[in-house]
């Protein structure tokens, strides 16, 4: 019975390295379709707590946690396996509860995907996606900074180092984190369309690099 061993099947997936091609510029509906066909391929009952391991241990730039890069973003998994994959475009079938699978509608755009992951399939255009609810909530948290509004009110002179590492969620003595929290944030407003924001970052970034606050 598929699923039957559990201990194997979480074994199974703690062993699951990271996709060696780039995966980055498909949407993660795509990607967690493919991790739900990963497990049925290596009969594995894609419940949703092995589909979240799974799509994390394949894809962790997609799938991880801002500022906590080594933990799954479980309730973005959520809205891509359930509101998206199942609700909205049907290539799933199932719930929370008795697990999913994926549809034969699934089943062409899991193809589709795989030969995307492949480059048997090159993407020639930007597919636009709705912007998350993770998305929108770190770039309105960013907004709420001493940093942004001082930068908005064109006193810059005012923002000290420690409102830099404030608004970029880092301790003042960890300049790395902060770079990366950063490129997290620079991609957040890229994708809901940001562009003040994405300014702000700019401005972020050269401070890091330099100059007075740095």
């Amino acid at each position: 019975m598929v699923g039957l061993n559990k201990t194997a099947d979480e074994d199974f997936i703690r062993g699951i390295e990271e996709y060696t091609k780039d995966y980055i510029p498909l949407n993660k509906d795509r990607l967690v379709l493919f991790a739900v066909d990963f497990l049925e391929s290596n009969k594995i009952e894609p419940t949703f707590d092995k589909i979240v391991a799974t799509a994390f241990r394949l894809f962790p730039k997609k799938f991880s946690l801002i500022g906590f890069p080594e933990y799954p973003d479980g309730r973005t998994i959520y809205y891509c396996v359930y509101n998206h994959c199942t609700l909205d475009n049907k290539w799933l079938v199932g719930n929370v509860q008795s697990g999913f699978k994926v549809t034969e509608k699934g089943k062409y755009f899991l193809d589709e995907t795989k030969k995307i992951l492949q480059g048997k399939i090159k993407i020639s255009r930007t597919h636009k996606t709705i912007p998350k609810r993770k998305e929108a909530t770190f770039i309105a948290e960013l907004r709420r900074t001493i940093a942004f509004r001082e930068y908005i009110n064109d006193s810059t002179e005012k923002i000290s180092k420690s409102d830099i590492f404030e608004a970029l969620k880092a301790p003042m003595d960890s300049k790395e984190l902060a770079q990366s929290h950063l490129e997290k944030y620079f991609e957040y407003a890229k994708r809901i369309g940001d562009s003040e924001v994405g300014k702000f970052l700019e401005f972020l970034k050269k401070e890091l690099g330099g100059g007075k606050n740095a």
